[in-house]
């Protein structure tokens, strides 16, 4: 079996934060878009989001895969940051979906 260098890992860490970081740009873009009774447009800045988070999960999870195989994986603080990161956002996405709802029931009344 191969091993992972760290610079392998810097690599995939850089993508998870990178995907991830536009992902929560476009979730909070979406969430004023709402604000604003731009629901059409928040929708599309939310699967735009999606696809980032999409992107950024593959990145993490290639490298959780290879470690399940028995490829040696390093230990990085910045692989630990870009998984905090992409769990944050991911969480952040969740709780723009229900604020997007709330302002379309204000905006319906």
């Amino acid at each position: 079996m191969s091993d992972f260098n760290r610079d392998d890992l810097a690599s995939v860490s850089m993508q998870v934060i990178l995907h991830a970081g536009n992902a929560r740009e476009r979730i909070f873009k979406a969430v004023d878009l709402a604000s604003e009774n731009e629901f059409d447009k928040a929708d599309a800045c939310m699967e735009q989001a999606n696809a980032e988070l999409v992107l950024s999960h593959k990145a993490q999870t290639h490298t959780l895969q290879l470690e399940a195989e028995g490829i040696d994986i390093p230990y990085s603080t910045l692989f630990s940051h870009a998984q905090d990161t992409l769990m944050s956002v991911k969480t952040e996405q969740n709780l723009v979906k229900e604020m997007i709802k709330l302002y379309r029931r204000l905006g319906e009344n």
